[in-house]
């Protein structure tokens, strides 16, 4: 899978789910994530352009929870964050964790944010609380191939568009990126 996203900060979050809603995005959960990414001495996940993580994630509008298991491939073009992504659901993220930490993974800090999702079609977008770093918005589509990517791409472009938002004013880093960057 690929999963064709762009990332934008944002500095009033009422205008940007206003024009979600207007576009005819519907309102999905509200969830509480907590992300832990690793490294390793025998693999540089930053340094190659992929991450590793466990994602924890709390439903606040069903009260459930779950963790995932994802890694995250390099980044597949120069103007999003498109890259291939492997996920799979975990029972217990506090087992998984202790099984990568006794293979020689190290925890990076981790990344926390509230989320909002939204969705239409096939496209998912977050609005997102990151702590110690603001408001963003994520428009994201899972393709199957690079074909398919670089229509999703553009389909992402014109919502982006639509929302009086530009490609110019997006990032290409992450969360933990920005967060480490902060840090120092």
């Amino acid at each position: 899978m690929i999963e064709v996203e762009i990332k934008l900060p944002i500095f009033r979050r009422p205008p940007i789910e206003q024009g979600l809603c207007r576009l005819g995005f519907e309102p999905g959960y509200l969830v509480k994530e907590s992300d832990t990414y690793f490294t390793s001495s025998f693999h540089d996940f930053m340094g190659n352009d992929e991450a590793l993580r466990i994602r924890e994630s709390e439903n606040l509008s069903t009260t459930s929870a779950a963790a995932f298991l994802t890694y995250k491939g390099p980044k597949l073009d120069s103007v999003s964050s498109a890259r291939k992504e492997l996920e799979t659901a975990v029972k217990d993220g506090n087992t998984c964790r202790n099984i990568l930490l006794s293979l020689g993974y190290r925890e990076l800090s981790p990344v926390r944010k509230l989320r909002q999702y939204y969705h239409r079609d096939d496209l998912t977008a977050c609005v997102d609380q990151v702590e110690g770093l603001g408001s963003f918005l994520e428009l994201e589509i899972i393709v199957e191939n690079d074909a398919e990517r670089k229509k999703a791409l553009k389909k992402i472009e014109a919502i982006l568009h639509d929302l009086d938002c530009r490609m110019q004013d997006t990032t290409r880093y992450s969360y933990l990126y920005m967060l480490q960057k902060k840090q120092q």
